[in-house]
């Protein structure tokens, strides 16, 4: 027997062979990569909810101090914004949410969030009780999920926190 040869009668793998295995190893790259995804949008949507707790908290700080929530812009933007005292205007989220008070640069927030995914953004819509903010989640089946009319950037916002809690 040559060093390195198959013993007689066995050539290697058959056809057949290799196409099993090639079929196993792309069935369980399909499952890790769906679970991998999955798992990326439940990421993405537990950072909206946290962006949106965050930004909860900075309109209650400048409700106390004001009297009342930021008016908005009709297009998703809040009117809390004022670096060199000149009167409020609309912040975009990303910037700070600062605003002078009597006499004094208050910041409520140091970097009003973001939405993690590039295209997409949070909106905000001041109501006769208060305030309603908007995200558009990805995982369909979260039980918070709920179609609105407002628009989140490329995609509808469905998920909505208002003074009241999550609606």
């Amino acid at each position: 027997m040559q060093h390195g040869a198959m013993p007689a009668g066995r050539q290697g793998f058959t056809l057949m062979e290799l196409l099993i295995v090639v079929a196993i190893m792309l069935i369980l790259a399909t499952v890790g990569f769906s679970n991998f995804i999955f798992s990326l949008k439940k990421s993405h949507d537990a950072r909206r909810k946290s962006d949106l707790a965050t930004i909860v908290r900075g309109l209650e700080a400048f409700a106390t101090d004001r009297g009342d929530y930021p008016n908005d812009d009709g297009a998703g933007k809040m009117k809390a914004c004022d670096y060199i005292d000149t009167g409020l205007d609309y912040c975009d989220f990303g910037d700070p949410m600062a605003a002078f008070f009597q006499g004094a640069l208050v910041t409520y927030l140091a970097k009003m969030p973001n939405d993690p995914v590039n295209g997409q953004t949070y909106y905000y819509e001041k109501t006769n009780a208060g305030y309603k903010l908007f995200a558009a989640l990805e995982n369909t089946a979260d039980p918070n999920y709920l179609e609105v009319a407002a628009s989140c950037g490329d995609v509808n916002c469905n998920y909505t926190v208002s003074q009241a809690g999550v609606e």
